[in-house]
């Protein structure tokens, strides 16, 4: 079995714990983008929230207003929590996220052996009367065991009052991923992926992972179909809505607005 020297032991194992989530940050928006009033402030200090289940997590922070600017995520050696709520303390305040959820799933355990040199130091006098030194080395062989984990996190700032007209009558969309469209056995259609709180489409109980197919007499086959109906919307409209939900067609009506 090949052997390794504990310092390589260390270097491959414990790798994780040297890297943090700032160094997986992928962040989703450009610098302006998003405007200055949402992020966190000097002085100010995050949210750091821990959960078991990170995406219905992620869809009730978002359903309260809130937009989720960047993730991070890597695989290692388990972490205190205090040490990740410390690092992603550092984060938020980096980023000026007001607000980070973070989740640990178990992923494998890593064992074998390694081994640990131990050098002897020796003298001795030659015939002539000189004195010698020598060393030799000898190893022993110790196990490790180490669980691994799936780390993932992510940031999020308020949405200001002032833009969230763009997200009437109370929700955001997506384009069907390929996994959307084998579990709703169609290719078209818009899906709902958040739904905001005390909205008109809140009240008109639209959930997320409905399907829009048809508002008014214009068919839905992409986001951009629903974009562009929202686009023409007027404050007041009546929608008059087809949606699927779990395989069965829904009919809503409501008043566009939030």
């Amino acid at each position: 079995m090949k052997c390794f020297t504990l310092i390589s032991i260390l270097s491959i194992f414990l790798v994780g714990c040297a890297t943090d989530f700032s160094k997986f940050y992928d962040p989703w928006y450009e610098d302006g983008e998003l405007p200055e009033e949402a992020f966190l402030e000097d002085g100010e200090s995050p949210t750091i929230i821990k959960t078991s289940d990170l995406i219905t997590k992620y869809r009730e922070i978002s359903s309260n207003w809130y937009w989720s600017i960047g993730y991070s995520g890597f695989n290692g050696p388990n972490k205190d929590d205090y040490f990740v709520h410390q690092e992603l303390i550092q984060l938020c305040k980096k980023e000026k996220a007001k607000i980070a959820i973070w989740e640990r799933r178990y992923t494998n355990t890593q064992s074998g052996v390694y081994s640990v040199p131990h050098t002897q130091y020796h003298s001795h006098i030659d015939y002539n009367g000189y004195p010698h030194t020598y060393t030799t080395t000898s190893y022993s062989a110790h196990s490790y065991s180490v669980d691994r984990y799936d780390f993932s996190a992510y940031l999020f700032v308020p949405i200001p009052k002032s833009y969230r007209m763009q997200y009437a009558p109370g929700f955001a969309v997506s384009d069907l991923s390929q996994s959307d469209r084998e579990q709703s056995g169609q290719n078209t259609g818009s899906l709902i992926n958040i739904v905001y709180k005390n909205t008109v489409a809140y009240f008109a109980n639209i959930l997320h992972g409905d399907i829009i197919t048809q508002i008014n007499d214009r068919k839905i086959y992409t986001k951009k179909d629903f974009y562009d109906v929202r686009r023409s919307a007027k404050i007041g409209d009546i929608w008059n809505m087809t949606l699927v939900r779990n395989g069965r067609i829904l009919k809503v009506s409501l008043k566009y607005g939030l």
